[in-house]
Order: structure tokens, then C-alpha cells, then sequence
């Protein structure tokens, strides 16, 4: 039976101790109790068997059974490049790419980006909501989910972090190659995904010009987290996603 799992950072022999929400979902929602084993993971490939040795109301005490430490990932990921969608659509697409192993979440703000983000700690947030789908799926890395930027901005960092990157635009033309029929490289690939309002004129020449080429993930017209999540999947049935799992 697999552990429950809980995040927590650092993890250091002989013990480690988890505070607000963590140790709140181990003791009052789990209702783990002292002598449970759990599985622990910092997001960044350490992973650790413990024992609860000491609970209170907001804290509880773990010690360290054994911690290995999982080779992290070479350089060839899956960078989502999305514009910020409305409501909870943008949390749900943040889940289920941290589900499915892509390494890093770019949100844009296009010129027709409907969500403006307003929250300072917007950030903070959605990396909670990637820690809980971790979790759950048994990932040992976290990805890297990037503060909300401009897209000059946005292609100016991605291509200085992914020279060799292969740069790709979703597009709903039918004269786009699919996606699951274009040359991959094994340097990065970036996925932009514009506004349901589409892009401007100047925005298509600006990622024409800095070669990000259209593709097609689907016949049909794709709302923002479907496209995220359809090239995310894509990619996977590929073979370009290798983020190691904890088990």
C-alpha cells in the first residue's frame, strides 16, 4: 500500500517538522496519528519515509526513516507558454499539467487576455495548487510556474533559458502540421497558447519573427486549459516528458 504523502522542505535527518496546512491535513483530515509512516518530498527530488513521532494542534514532529534522492531531470522538458484564462480554469489546467510532468508554466499576458491577475500572491497560489496535484500523482519535481509576464518579456527569458529549444505556437489552421507529426528536439519544447480572443496581428509577426512556429493540437477549436493540457498530453504519448516519479 502506498504511503500518504505530504510536502515538506527541507527534509533533514534525524527529524523534520510540518506546520500550517500540511500538519492540518495529516492529523485533522487524514487523522494520522504517532507510529503512522508517510511518505514525504520536497518538490525538488528528495524523497523521504517517516514515522510520526509527535502531533499538537499545529504541528507535528516526523522522524526520518530513510531519504533518496531522485536524479533530477535533464534539461529537455515541456514548457507551457499560456495566456491566463478566467475563474478556476486556470487552476484546474495548473493541476493537471503538474499531473502530467511538464516541467514549466509560463503565464502570459497577451493583448487580448481577458483575466487580468491582481493578486500580488497569485503565484504563492498556484504553486500550492501544483504541491497538492504533486501529491496526488506521486511527482517528485515540482514545475517551475513563472510570475505572470508580458509575451516580449516572456519569449525574451525562454530563449535565453532555452537556446536550442524548439518553439511552437498552437494554432486552429487547418494548414498547421499537427503537432504529433512535427520534429521534436530533445533541447526543451515550448508551447505558446494565445487568448480565446486570438492573437493580434503584431503578436503573430513577433513570435513569426523570434521563430515560434504554429502547429495543431486537435481539428477543433480548443478553449485556453484544453490546448495547455492537450499538448501536454501529446507530448507524454510521445515520450518528451521524462520528469521522474517517486516510486
Amino acid at each position: 500500500m502506498d504511503l500518504i504523502r505530504f510536502y515538506c522542505k527541507p527534509i533533514t535527518k534525524p527529524s523534520v517538522e510540518l506546520s500550517g496546512s500540511e500538519a492540518h491535513h495529516l492529523s485533522s483530515v487524514r487523522r494520522l496519528t504517532v507510529g503512522d509512516k508517510v511518505e514525504l518530498f520536497d518538490g525538488a527530488g528528495t524523497v523521504a519515509t517517516a514515522t510520526i513521532a509527535a502531533t499538537a494542534s499545529k504541528r507535528v514532529r516526523l522522524q526520518i526513516d530513510e531519504i533518496k534522492t531522485i536524479p533530477k531531470p535533464p534539461q529537455e522538458q515541456i514548457v507551457i507558454a499560456v495566456s491566463i484564462a478566467k475563474g478556476d480554469r486556470f487552476d484546474w489546467m495548473i493541476e493537471k499539467c503538474t499531473e502530467l510532468g511538464v516541467g514549466r508554466i509560463c503565464p502570459i499576458i497577451f493583448e487580448r487576455t481577458v483575466k487580468q491577475p491582481r493578486n500580488p500572491n497569485i503565484t504563492s497560489r498556484w504553486n500550492n495548487l501544483a504541491i497538492a496535484a504533486a501529491k496526488q500523482s506521486g511527482r517528485a519535481f515540482l514545475p517551475q510556474i513563472d510570475n505572470p509576464m508580458p509575451l516580449a518579456d516572456a519569449i525574451k527569458v525562454l530563449k535565453k533559458d532555452f537556446p536550442q529549444g524548439k518553439f511552437l505556437l498552437g494554432s486552429p489552421s487547418a494548414e498547421a502540421p499537427s503537432l504529433t507529426s512535427h520534429p521534436l528536439t530533445c533541447n526543451g519544447v515550448i508551447i505558446f497558447i494565445g487568448p480565446e480572443g486570438g492573437l493580434t496581428e503584431q503578436e503573430q509577426m513577433f513570435l513569426k519573427d523570434n521563430g515560434v512556429q504554429p502547429v495543431r493540437f486537435a481539428d477543433t477549436i480548443l478553449r485556453i486549459e484544453t490546448a495547455a493540457v492537450a499538448s501536454a498530453s501529446i507530448l507524454v504519448a510521445l515520450g518528451m516528458i521524462q520528469y521522474p516519479h517517486a516510486h
